[in-house]
């Protein structure tokens, strides 16, 4: 049985090393699902941390734990395991990430998790991976996420530092004004190409540059005629930089 399991696990490792298509980008709503992340190191506090901010119930399996998170077990952030990973330990989770200093016990777990269906990632070993994660940028509303495939996190750093330098806040404000225009928009435009042809309008009239160039009320007097023009009504925060 064990050389079965074994071998299973060898195939499907050697699968994942010859896939022949990139991973597919996508962004999943994680608040209130279980992950589960084995491992105690820094690396997976870190992982917990993200996890935790975006929503997630985290619980972590591993014998030893850093401080970082014992003291987020204590405040009741998460849940932890204190033993060696056992198949059981997946029994609900909806993601697992992996970081064990056992690479046979990452490979045991990246198995495991297929066997069930679930999600799963092996930091720094790309072809056990289901999903990667890719850095993060944030800049209030705007979210952008960048990946090399898992061939080069140090460069999708170096690409998150560049994109967090070119990105002011002015797409932000555009970002937050059109989102109070989306509902009546829905409304009164009957479909698709109306709506993105609206939206593509505003763009087009040159309001990131005018909100990068200190030109307000030329911006918003731009999203208002936009909306004149399209039968759209004025959200409160147009009507409200137009005083």
């Amino acid at each position: 049985m064990a050389g079965t399991i074994t071998g299973r696990r060898d195939q499907e490792t050697l699968r994942l090393v010859n896939k022949k298509y990139p991973y597919y980008p996508i962004y999943l709503d994680i608040e209130g699902r279980s992950v589960v992340i084995i491992g105690g190191g820094n690396v997976c506090a870190r992982k917990a941390e993200t996890m935790m901010k975006y929503g997630a119930r985290v619980t972590v399996v591993a014998p030893e734990m850093t401080d970082e998170i014992e003291a987020w077990e204590r405040e009741g952030c998460l849940a932890t395991k204190r033993k060696h990973y056992e198949a059981s330990d997946l029994e609900g989770a909806n993601i697992v990430i992996a970081s064990t200093d056992d690479q046979r016990v990452n490979e045991q777990i990246a198995a495991d998790c297929r066997e069930r269906r679930i999600p799963v990632n092996v930091v720094d070993v790309t072809p056990l991976c289901e999903f990667i994660v890719p850095a993060i940028i944030e800049k209030g509303s705007i979210q952008i996420a960048v990946s090399t495939g898992g061939k080069s996190p140090a460069l999708a750093r170096t690409l998150k530092e560049d994109l967090q330098r070119a990105i002011g806040p002015e797409y932000t404000e555009v970002n937050d004004v059109l989102g109070t225009l989306r509902d009546d928009a829905k409304r009164v435009l009957p479909t698709d190409v109306d709506r993105k042809r609206f939206f593509d309008g505003i763009i087009a009239r040159g309001i990131l540059g005018m909100l990068r160039d200190g030109q307000r009320r030329e911006a918003y007097q731009a999203i208002a005629d936009a909306c004149l023009e399209a039968g759209v009504p004025l959200s409160d925060a147009v009507r409200a930089e137009l005083g």
